[in-house]
Formats: structure tokens, C-alpha cells, sequence
């Protein structure tokens, strides 16, 4: 894991959370709830640049990687259609013992720049030989 990736913004960009994904989300949830949930979690930060964004950003070795947890801070909930600003942040990275531990954060807004939505996401990268 790259230790200077500290501090490095992955992605800012500006989506639409469109009435059609919140919809497909509801029914593989498929519970009765689902479509309000669907609204608390549209997103998985980690994923928002590409499958690779956050690997590249981390220097992560696929190998020796885990996700070792989410956090979610929910300010409210998305609505379908509406347009939001992500940034999507390497908050720390740092080691400990022999592993290492990258933290990433996505931060969702609307066009106002209230907050909507903050994830913290932790990924390991255990030690081994190298």
C-alpha cells in the first residue's frame, strides 16, 4: 500500500441518482422496505471512479487485501433523480504491526453542498513476505 497516497483525491465528479437504479436496488433487496432503503445506499464510495480506482489510489496488492469495514454517516436519504457531488478521499493510510490500513471516504452532496451522505470505508493490507 502506498503510504504517500495519504491526502490524494481519487474521484470528484457530479451524478445523477437515477429513479431506475433506486428501483432495480429495491427489488434484489426485496424486502417491503426496500425502496426506502434502496435511498440510504445507492453507493459504494470505493466503486464510484471504477473497480480500480481505489486499488490504483492505495497501491493495494489484490492478494493480501481485505475490506475490513464500512462506516456510514446518513444526513438524509438520496432522491431519485437528484443530481450530487462525490469525493472520494484516501483519509489515512498508516501500519500497524505487519499490515497496513488505507481508509477511504466518499462524501455525497447536493448541488447546495449539503452533506447527504459520508462513508468510511477500511481496506487491509496484510503483511507477508515480500
Amino acid at each position: 500500500m502506498r503510504e504517500d497516497a495519504k491526502g490524494t483525491t481519487l474521484v470528484e465528479d457530479e451524478l445523477t441518482v437515477s429513479t431506475a437504479t433506486l428501483q432495480a436496488l429495491g427489488r434484489a433487496i426485496g424486502t417491503p422496505g426496500a425502496g426506502d432503503t434502496a435511498t440510504l445506499v445507492p453507493y459504494f464510495g470505493a466503486v464510484i471512479g471504477g473497480e480500480s480506482t481505489v486499488v490504483d489510489g492505495l497501491g493495494l496488492d489484490l492478494s493480501r487485501a481485505l475490506l475490513a469495514g464500512i462506516g456510514y454517516e446518513w444526513h438524509r436519504p438520496f432522491v431519485p433523480d437528484e443530481r450530487v457531488r462525490v469525493r472520494v478521499v484516501v483519509e489515512d493510510v498508516y501500519a500497524k504491526g505487519a499490515n497496513q490500513f488505507g481508509i477511504v471516504v466518499a462524501e455525497f452532496a447536493d448541488l447546495d453542498g449539503a452533506l447527504v451522505q459520508r462513508q468510511s470505508i477500511t481496506f487491509i493490507e496484510r503483511g507477508g513476505n515480500r
